[in-house]
């Protein structure tokens, strides 16, 4: 609640439907599951009031700020966030939506939400949510936290070495065709530390995309990081002419991985 700035704790049927959506997307990628860690649970609230309070997103709440606590600060800035807003009760709107939004991360460039959920490692997590007006009296307004930074795994069990994403099947609701595509490298599956730009090279990755009648699309806007926002090695690219009903096949080549040449190959499909 703004006024008092108390925070509430999710239902467990919320954490629930949360938990199963993230799940659900991980294990289309060979990604091992995530489980539940309640212990934050006051902190993720208090992050995602903090966000109603001051209408804001932002992974580093200021202190002058109408709700302001150090739990706050936190898990805001170990946490991916989101906002939605209704010009009345947003109290109707699912919860799981917000791991959707992340997936897509439509109009985010460092794909930094992405990113987080399908990283590997991540192993816990924790869910906060709050729903009201913000203290300057702007309406309707959901915001969450979904902590992806504590806990991680020392080591994963996967069978892929690379995370791509869009991979296997994905709708139209869950990716928008015209956003970024990426793909980073799995160097090492015991060691967190061994996946940066010391084991990993994309700067001159080759992307070629074909549709299912071997057609090569035009490939765009490439791009390489190695910031640290899951794992810390990451390609992103747009394609034209993708669209519902489309199966393609992404080759990426000249990719070094622990100072030898791969190349990667893999598909996927978007569905209605």
């Amino acid at each position: 609640m703004v006024s008092s700035c108390t925070p509430g704790v999710v239902t467990d049927a919320v954490k629930t439907a949360v938990l199963a959506k993230l799940n659900a997307f991980r294990t289309r990628h060979g990604l091992p599951s995530v489980s539940y860690d309640s212990s934050d649970d006051a902190a993720a609230g208090a992050a995602a009031l903090y966000m109603v309070a001051n209408n804001t997103l932002t992974h580093a709440p200021s202190a002058s700020g109408t709700c302001y606590t150090s739990e706050a600060y936190r898990l805001a800035s170990t946490s991916n966030l989101f906002m939605a807003w209704s010009s009345g009760d947003t109290s109707s709107m699912a919860s799981a939506d917000a791991i959707t939004g992340y997936i897509n991360d439509s109009g985010v460039d460092s794909l930094g939400h992405r990113r987080w959920v399908l990283y590997p490692f991540f192993a816990k997590t924790t869910y906060g949510r709050a729903d009201g007006d913000s203290a300057s009296g702007v309406q309707g307004r959901m915001a969450s936290s979904l902590r992806t930074i504590g806990g991680e795994a020392s080591s994963v069990s996967m069978t892929n070495d690379f995370v791509a994403f869009p991979y296997g099947s994905y709708s139209v609701s869950e990716f928008t065709p015209s956003w970024y595509l990426s793909f980073s490298v799995v160097a090492s599956k015991t060691s967190i530390y061994s996946n940066g730009s010391s084991n990993v090279n994309l700067d001159s990755a080759v992307i070629t995309v074909k549709d299912a009648s071997s057609n090569s699309l035009a490939v765009s806007s490439q791009s390489t990081n190695y910031d640290g926002y899951g794992l810390p090695n990451n390609l992103q690219w747009k394609v034209a002419g993708l669209a519902a009903g489309g199966s393609y096949t992404v080759t990426i080549s000249n990719v070094t991985v622990n100072s030898v040449a791969r190349t990667f190959t893999y598909s996927f499909q978007l569905t209605n």
